[in-house]
């Protein structure tokens, strides 16, 4: 009797690894999208930049639902302004939900006005933007039981289904709209992960040319996709040879991507003098907070663990930092910055606690409330100095 019932748990444990694996490995969808070459004719110059004196940059961190933080704040600062914030900035960029929000801010003007043509509750891009986050984060980031279940809660498999991402993204971008039809210069970064390397997405300029696609819901899905919890996109080239490229959300390489993106443009367009606003999504803190020195001197690998990997992603944030203040103390009237972000304490709030995100306008009230000296003299910036020539 005995060995019938270790046989019938045998079995029943053979059924349920074979059941995980066919899951994780033959079932589980990839993110597969057509590489397509961009017509020369689609792509913008980057003219109107060469004529500027100061070129505005606005930088957005990555941080999932945490978008909404930045968000709130914009949409402060545009009432402070009285115009759009894409009115005032001639280059955005942005690092996974900063990626959202970036190419969001500058979708057409008849394009958001057909997108949004039935609800008069929008009244701004910001306004849509934080309506989506709103409504749609649930679903994202939302899973079957059975999912969490076979990933062993996101462990064997990403823990987010991908195609639901996907679904959102070409739901508010629209198949149609372009990447080269965004109205600034917009600069996503995105990881090759075939070769570890940031690659940015630029939407004018010939290296636009080197797009995988110009369908933009494609190239922000790639760019979005955080590894481990989604699904890496991969853009297939047909034709005489099959060729393919992987690319994912550039988070674990540069959330802030300030001082790459300052770089860059400070290559491109020499000479000029150089702004960039930063919005951050929420500074992690530390766990050792909450405990006394008693409790921490005994911690091993897996207590310390999860500070490790936060107190990683803050220092890749600060060097960031570092970098543009070195720039300003080298060349104080080229080069000016402002970093804009909060604790998350009281409430703490993950990238993907959906379940919390209307605690998120209490930590964006509070980043207002404590930086509210610097945010006036943005908006003094940005009212004079900032606005000339835009």
């Amino acid at each position: 009797m005995k060995v019938k019932y270790v046989t019938a748990i045998i079995v029943v444990i053979l059924a349920l690894a074979l059941l995980v694996y066919f899951y994780n490995h033959q079932f589980a969808r990839g993110i597969k999208f057509e590489s397509q070459p961009i017509p020369s004719e689609v792509i913008k110059s980057n003219d109107d930049l060469k004529k500027k004196e100061t070129i505005n940059i606005l930088i957005i961190e990555g941080g999932g639902v945490r978008g909404l933080i930045p968000l709130y704040l914009i949409r402060h600062i545009e009432k402070r302004l009285g115009k759009p914030i894409e009115d005032v900035f001639d280059v955005f960029s942005g690092v996974s939900t900063g990626a959202i929000i970036a190419t969001s801010l500058n979708i057409p003007d008849a394009e958001f006005n057909r997108l949004d043509a039935e609800d008069e509750s929008i009244y701004s891009k910001t306004d849509r933007l934080i309506n989506i986050y709103e409504n749609e984060s649930e679903y994202i980031f939302s899973t079957p039981w059975y999912h969490n279940i076979l990933t062993v809660n996101g462990y064997l498999s990403p823990r987010f289904i991908g195609s639901r991402l996907c679904d959102v993204l070409k739901r508010n971008y629209s198949t149609e709209l372009k990447f080269t039809s965004l109205e600034k210069y917009v600069i996503i970064p995105s990881l090759d992960i075939h070769n570890g390397k940031l690659h940015l997405f630029k939407n004018r300029g010939s290296e636009a040319s080197n797009l995988p696609t110009n369908t933009l819901y494609q190239l922000i899905m790639a760019a979005s996709s955080a590894e481990a919890f989604f699904t890496p996109v991969d853009f297939v080239t047909t034709g005489d040879t099959l060729s393919h490229e992987y690319f994912a959300d550039a988070a674990i390489t540069a959330n802030d991507p300030a001082s790459i993106i300052l770089h860059d443009v400070i290559e491109n367009f020499p000479g000029k003098n150089y702004y960039v606003l930063i919005l951050g999504s929420g500074i992690h803190p530390v766990s050792t907070m909450d405990f006394n020195y008693k409790s921490l001197k005994s911690w091993g690998k897996l207590r310390w663990f999860q500070d490790a990997i936060f107190s990683m992603s803050r220092s890749m944030d600060y060097q960031q930092i570092f970098s543009l203040e070195i720039a300003e103390s080298l060349a104080s009237t080229r080069v000016r910055y402002d970093y804009l972000n909060v604790l998350l304490i009281d409430p703490f709030i993950g990238p993907f606690d959906y379940k919390l995100i209307d605690k998120l306008k209490v930590l964006s009230d509070r980043l207002i409330e404590e930086n509210a000296e610097e945010i006036d003299q943005i908006i003094n910036y940005l009212k004079e100095e900032g606005s000339e020539g835009n």
